[in-house]
């Protein structure tokens, strides 16, 4: 009798592991990354969330483009909205050496990085300084729920991008940093001037709503931030 226990127990045990493992092996080309090919490096950008960026990558020393990756649509575009696919298009393998990588944002400002090192054989995470925001806008469904608006520093003395609100789930990827935006429309009454502070890691909501005053939310930056550039 404890025999037959111990077979129906190993048994079972067995079943559920190959169970385990079948799903592990079909899943795992999902989740687990290729292996580096030989002779490589692999560098792997962390953006804090964002699985795509448009960037490329410098030899730094001869300055000449090795790789270039333009997944992603820029916010300004009608059809840049958030599809929730989950391409993590965020890696590339290189030989090894000395690299600058740019990573271009919604706005004239871009991310440069350099002396980032890739060594054979190893992975290296480099940390990307960019955040999100996304505009919800309400009160115009005359518009469409779309209405143009600027990106501007903080002490509002230069435009750094343009962009149209939508009634899309669209998020706009720039540099860590406090922003003003500016959306006027004398026909529909709205002259709006708001902060947002952008960090890694974080979508930043901002509310704007036609004929509505609205206090500071807290997060989306305010006068109190000193200025930033």
């Amino acid at each position: 009798m404890r025999g037959s226990r111990l077979f129906w127990c190993l048994a079972g045990w067995t079943i559920a592991w190959t169970l385990t493992s079948g799903c592990a092996t079909t899943g795992g080309s999902q989740y687990l990354p290729p292996p580096i090919p030989e002779g490589k490096g692999r560098l792997i950008l962390d953006a804090g969330g964002i699985n795509q960026l448009n960037f490329y990558v410098l030899d730094q020393e001869t300055e000449e483009t090795v790789y270039e990756a333009t997944p992603r649509m820029a916010g300004s575009s009608p059809g840049a909205y958030e599809s929730g696919s989950q391409e993590f298009g965020l890696s590339v393998d290189l030989t090894p050496g000395i690299y600058t990588v740019v990573v271009n944002t919604d706005i004239k400002k871009n991310v440069e990085l350099k002396g980032v090192e890739v060594k054979m054989g190893q992975e290296v995470y480099q940390h990307v300084p960019v955040g999100r925001f996304q505009i919800i806008f309400s009160g115009g469904d005359q518009f469409g729920g779309q209405m143009p608006f600027l990106i501007m520093d903080y002490n509002m003395r230069t435009v750094l991008g343009r962009g149209m609100t939508s009634t899309e789930v669209k998020h706009f990827i720039v540099p860590e940093n406090v922003y003003k935006i500016r959306m006027e429309n004398s026909q529909a009454g709205l002259d709006e001037i708001r902060p947002v502070e952008v960090v890694f890691g974080r979508i930043t909501p901002l509310n704007l709503a036609i004929g509505t005053s609205q206090p500071d939310q807290p997060g989306s930056g305010s006068d109190q931030s000193g200025g930033q550039q």
